[in-house]
């Protein structure tokens, strides 16, 4: 009679355990099924999942030579999953840790008989705080999984890895958890490095809960003089267990004595709506006191995006603390299970005293097309540590992503709390004062191709940048969604076709057509394109155009920024395509665009100068295109040898 084995391998795990590809590990199969050393039979896990036993592959991949990984059995534990055992099962991995835990304190787990474990884990946890109640559940169970505990201790290295290890395969097969998922590096050391800013040496850090990986990492950079602590109305097991491993005793609840820096993450947890997520910022808001501070990182479309008017209001409460220093909306792939979603980090901390209330000021930010590299994280954080101070600070720093808004006005607002920091708002006062100079100079640059266009020197008023969203609230604008074209219907002939992937490339417009009869038979209610329509598209990158001529089908998932001609808000189609390129892409980024305006007045004309530049701008390229033609001919038949240049006495004299 055979026994189940006691370590199961999928073929993603022997992939993983072999440091190969997975396709090798099929063709492995195939290939050694005749042989005389057949790679290890299929068995089935509890639900029927074609498994492997762990330690057959593991001899078999050292035996054979074959695959990339020498210490295949020492390893296999790593790669492997115990019988009975889930990494979906929160449950079984609380479980699991908590004898990784108990390892780290005893180092001969698998020599404990079950009395003597639960008698451990009483004397290491007395108060229940870390690992006792798993312990004994696991006791329960029959204690099924101390050796496989102990084997993954060594495979990993050290219980520490080993944690880590467990922590990232329970994610891996928990994808479902969303925006609670783990954080990626980069933004993990933004959280530390603002943390650390708004840190002293007689300061308690308050790390977050829920987090073990962003505890850990703060933790790590801290000094022997600052004392970390967990919120003591949380249990925190988890991030308990990580920090007794890696040698780090926490209290609970800060000293009323010193002064604290809060860290929190949300949300905590799966299924958290905005509204609980405003709740939980809200109490880290109310817990802080006049000295403290607060670093809180989390979902941008709870922070700082446009919300319902119920989450406004709560949102503008917390604001009307004036706690919150600094505001910045980060990019999207900051957290493994939700690598669409935009993070925001939010700074608080005691406003300073000579600043009255009604003339408070916040920081904002918008990085939603910056990577978090070293120096990226250095400047934000140094944006955000100047808005803490005064109006002194304020002053001798040099901003390079916030600038200032009021915190009224912030309070007041219905869209996006950065929505002035982002790229296409009005350019410092400084270089506004320079533009006229530096506008003659640059049509001298270019005046033997092109009459540089009258200008006057008055000043005017040109209303704000503002984020379509706003602009199509307001009625200035108007999307207009593409149409779901059957690629069988597309030919050479009837209605232009313009395709998302024709805006790389505006010039290739007009090659792909579609019958007019037949496209107005299966989409009756479709819309063509108007003359100054703006063509423009989300991903993989933003990008648009101007079509000029109107008439034309868009094709999904391409679509239509329309502008209203009788209130259109100082919109130009142009400028609208040029913001449009600098922007960050992604699915629904396009609500967040800032575009620039000018006065009313203002708009025939520059259309007017835009469409000349650029009718010149196409001669100037067309000549560059014979010009290259030209180039290319002349070498290639001189290449060939069925030309000889000759040279002129003129020439050969002016080379000399």
């Amino acid at each position: 009679m055979s026994t189940a084995p006691s370590l199961l391998i999928d073929l993603a795990g022997v992939a993983r355990l072999a440091r190969v590809q997975r396709p090798v590990v099929s063709t492995w199969r195939a290939r050694f099924a005749a042989t005389q050393d057949p790679f290890p039979n299929a068995v089935t896990d509890e639900i029927g999942r074609p498994c492997f036993n762990a330690d057959e592959v593991a001899e078999w991949l050292v035996r054979t030579e074959h695959g990339n990984n020498p210490d295949a059995r020492e390893d296999a534990a790593a790669a492997a999953t115990p019988a009975g055992f889930s990494f979906t099962d929160a449950s079984a991995v609380a479980e699991l840790e908590a004898l990784i835990a108990i390892y780290a304190q005893t180092d001969s787990l698998s020599e404990l008989t079950h009395a003597q474990l639960n008698d451990a884990a009483a004397e290491f946890d007395p108060s229940d705080r870390m690992f006792h109640r798993e312990i004994a559940a696991h006791v329960g169970r029959g204690a099924p999984w101390l050796a496989y505990a102990a084997r993954l201790v060594d495979a990993a290295y050290s219980p520490s890895a080993a944690l880590a290890l467990v922590a990232r395969r329970h994610a891996a097969s928990n994808r479902a958890i969303g925006s609670a998922g783990k954080l990626v590096a980069e933004v993990t050391a933004l959280v530390v490095d603002a943390t650390l800013a708004l840190t002293g040496n007689d300061t308690t850090v308050v790390l977050d809960a829920d987090d073990a990986a962003l505890s850990l990492a703060i933790a790590n950079k801290l000094s022997d003089e600052v004392s970390t602590v967990l919120p003591s109305d949380v249990e925190a097991r988890r991030v308990r267990r990580q920090l007794l491993v890696e040698g780090y005793w926490v209290g609970d609840g800060a000293d009323p004595a010193t002064r604290s820096v809060v860290v929190a993450r949300v949300p905590s947890s799966r299924g958290e709506d905005v509204a609980a997520i405003l709740q939980a910022v809200d109490e880290v808001s109310l817990s802080l006191r006049p000295a403290d501070a607060a670093v809180v990182i989390g979902p941008a479309r709870a922070l700082v995006d446009p919300l319902t008017p119920a989450d406004e209001l709560v949102r503008a409460d917390i604001l009307r603390s004036g706690q919150v220093r600094g505001i910045a909306r980060l990019t999207t792939g900051l957290v493994d299970s939700a690598v669409r979603e935009s993070l925001a980090i939010w700074v608080f901390g005691e406003p300073a005293d000579e600043v009255q209330p009604a003339q408070r000021a916040t920081a904002v930010a918008d990085l939603s097309d910056a990577q978090l590299t070293p120096a990226t994280r250095a400047d934000l954080v140094s944006d955000l540590r100047a808005a803490m101070g005064g109006r002194r600070d304020l002053r001798a720093h040099h901003f390079r992503f916030a600038r200032f808004v009021t915190t009224s006005s912030l309070q007041a607002s219905s869209g996006s709390l950065v929505a002035s920091a982002k790229r296409g708002a009005r350019p410092p006062s400084a270089k506004v004062k320079a533009l006229p100079a530096l506008l003659d100079m640059a049509g001298a640059a270019v005046r033997s191709d092109l009459t540089p266009f009258e200008v006057a020197p008055e000043r005017h008023d040109a209303p704000p940048a503002a984020s379509v969203s706003e602009l199509v609230a307001a009625g200035h604008l108007r999307r207009v969604q593409g149409t779901r074209l059957d690629p069988d219907l597309l030919g050479e002939k009837g209605l232009v076709v313009v395709t998302a992937a024709d805006l790389d490339e505006p010039t290739s417009i007009g090659r792909t057509r579609v019958d007019q009869l037949t496209f107005a038979t299966q989409h009756p209610s479709a819309q063509l394109t108007r003359p100054g329509d703006v063509v423009f598209r989300t991903s993989p990158t933003a990008a648009a155009w101007v079509d000029t001529d109107g008439s034309k089908v868009v094709a999904y998932p391409a679509r239509v920024l329309r502008i209203t001609l009788a209130d259109s808000g100082g919109l130009v189609p142009e400028l609208i395509a040029a913001d449009i390129a600098v922007q960050a892409g992604g699915p629904g980024a396009w609500q967040r665009w800032m575009l620039r305006r000018v006065a009313p007045s203002a708009i025939a004309p520059l259309r007017r100068a835009l469409s000349e530049s650029a009718d010149v701008r196409a001669a100037l390229m067309d000549r560059v295109a014979r010009l290259d033609h030209y180039i290319d001919t002349l070498t290639t038949a001189v290449a060939a040898g069925t030309v000889t240049l000759t040279e002129s006495d003129a020439t050969a004299s002016a080379l000399k």
